[in-house]
């Protein structure tokens, strides 16, 4: 804050708000030990004298107002009291200019910093992203960053903001897994401890929703992503009379339980479990079931057959399961084909050899 005077703009006083120094410019005679600077900027000229007429001008953080005091042959005749009245005069007219321009520098500063609080808010608030995959895929939400700073702590929830399924301290690399509040997450979740990156395999539809993504500093500043992941089934057309090979190309092991069902009543379809093999009325003799792999062949398939099939392979450490929507045309119709193969990916992510995948296919 900066008080000047006359054209020439002659410095007389200034005040540093941030270390509260105040100084005086003494070198003018004019004002040599007249001059006194309060802390709140007020600018007291004592015994004031004709000489002191003039433009006083205040500067306040870059920016500049003046305050003009008329000269003491107009405003006050030669006696001793009325002097002191114009001399009064003077000191209150540049008390209310200084505490009006001290508000005004206030309120600048004041919305300023509202503006600038709410621009840092929307740029915290973050980005969201939008993902679509297939059930059986293992999609990797991305962090964007390189590495985790090491002040940084990287937390990932579900849905609701107390639902935290993943978390890593960027100092330790120590990190920490969850299934979720119900669950759903239990053997899905990979967290990788340089980027904070969130694998989830073999994804299934209940693993679809809003998945947040919080990087949390030292500073108290917190950086959000949100991740809004849709898990779609796969889906068929097929012709009536014609044949659908719901393919999975998982690996079934010797106590696995091969279950499949149809319909929103989880209708039998067939069940393998440890070597005896049932079938559902509605698919009798129109079956082939693979042994190795769980995949299921529909021959001769009707329009009563459109729906949602699901298969289950059991076993003591996990559930495994996927989702096939088939819809059955009227053999006229056109779009659809007359022999179909809808495949699932590994639950390891690779691709079997096709030529041995049906050694141990049975007819049920």
């Amino acid at each position: 804050m900066l008080w000047r005077f006359g054209d020439q703009g002659i410095l007389l006083a200034r005040i540093d708000t941030e270390s509260s120094d105040v100084s005086l410019n003494d070198a003018d005679d004019r004002f040599r030990g007249l001059l006194q600077l309060n802390q709140n900027g007020s600018l007291t000229i004592k015994k004031s004298r004709s000489e002191h007429a003039g433009l006083y001008e205040l500067q306040i953080r870059g920016r500049e107002s003046a305050t003009a005091i008329p000269s003491f042959s107009q405003c006050c005749p030669r006696s001793r009291s009325f002097f002191r009245c114009c001399s009064r005069s003077c000191v209150f007219v540049v008390l209310v200019s200084v505490l009006l321009l001290v508000a005004a520098a206030l309120a600048l500063i004041y919305y300023r910093h509202k503006i600038s609080k709410l621009t840092k808010q929307m740029a915290v608030a973050g980005e969201e992203k939008e993902e679509t995959v297939m059930e059986g895929d293992s999609p990797t939400l991305r962090t964007g960053l390189t590495e985790i700073n090491a002040n940084d702590m990287i937390e990932w929830c579900y849905e609701a903001k107390d639902n935290c399924i993943a978390q890593i301290n960027g100092e330790t690399r120590r990190t920490s897994l969850s299934e979720g509040a119900d669950g759903r997450f239990r053997s899905k979740l990979m967290l990788d401890n340089i980027t904070g990156d969130l694998t989830i395999s073999n994804v299934i539809t209940i693993h679809s929703g809003l998945h947040k993504l919080n990087i949390i500093s030292n500073s108290r500043k917190t950086k959000h992503m949100r991740f809004i992941l849709t898990v779609s089934v796969k889906s068929v057309s097929v012709k009536e009379g014609a044949s659908v090979l719901l393919q999975t190309a998982a690996e079934i092991q010797m106590e696995d339980l091969i279950l499949w069902t149809f319909g929103a009543q989880n209708s039998l379809v067939v069940k393998s479990d440890s070597g005896k093999t049932s079938t559902g009325k509605q698919f009798i003799d129109r079956l082939d079931l693979n042994m190795t792999t769980g995949s299921l062949t529909i021959r001769n398939i009707r329009t009563t057959d459109s729906g949602h099939f699901k298969l289950q392979i059991i076993n003591n450490e996990q559930t495994t399961i996927r989702r096939f929507n088939v819809t059955v045309t009227d053999s006229t119709s056109e779009g659809a084909s007359e022999e179909t193969t809808v495949v699932t990916p590994l639950l390891n992510g690779e691709v079997t050899d096709g030529g041995n995948e049906w050694q141990a296919t049975s007819p049920v």
